[in-house]
């Protein structure tokens, strides 16, 4: 009996990780502050990152499904995503991005390291409200938003399986046209 009492603690603390890894395996596992599922993209007034003269808001979006990713040349994760976000863009899907705590050269020098797999990208370094109404905490956040700008899904970190979790839901958000 005081043999098994011994291993108690090892026991209690590997079912306390096993049960933290299983919240972080989760890919749907976004606090209720951060889920905009269901909700109209909020209205935003940004720069634009590759036209200094333009001014972006909600009315610049696509009038069509499209996906929206929040991304930073810093971001190794981003890196790893843009390949399939390229692929996605030659396959004629609509994708704006969302600058996340990078200075503009930066994001513009990366772009054209990686390629440029976006119709335009809102720079919201400047004042960051954006971002914070979205209460983005990390890159990369993606957002899947349907032509009447209802955010339909939204994926939080990197996915491998990105183009395969998103093209399905877009592809039916094109059929309800």
């Amino acid at each position: 009996m005081k043999k098994i009492l011994l291993f108690l603690p090892l026991i209690l603390l590997l079912a306390v990780v096993l049960f933290l890894v299983m919240q972080l395996k989760s890919s749907d596992n976004i606090p209720p502050s951060e889920n905009w599922q269901g909700k109209p993209f909020p209205e935003f007034m940004a720069r634009s990152l590759l036209d200094v003269n333009a001014t972006l808001h909600k009315e610049s979006l696509p009038k069509e499904p499209f996906i929206l990713n929040v991304w930073a040349s810093w971001c190794t994760w981003c890196i790893k995503e843009f390949p399939i976000l390229l692929s996605m863009q030659q396959q004629g899907v609509k994708i704006v991005g969302l600058t996340y705590v990078d200075r503009p050269d930066d994001a513009k020098q990366a772009l054209q390291r990686w390629g440029n797999p976006f119709l335009f990208v809102i720079d919201d370094a400047q004042h960051n409200v954006l971002n914070q109404t979205l209460n983005i905490s990390s890159a990369p956040t993606s957002y899947l938003i349907d032509k009447n700008g209802v955010i339909r899904y939204q994926q939080k970190g990197y996915n491998p399986h990105f183009e395969q979790d998103f093209m399905p839901r877009l592809n039916q958000l094109k059929a309800e046209q």
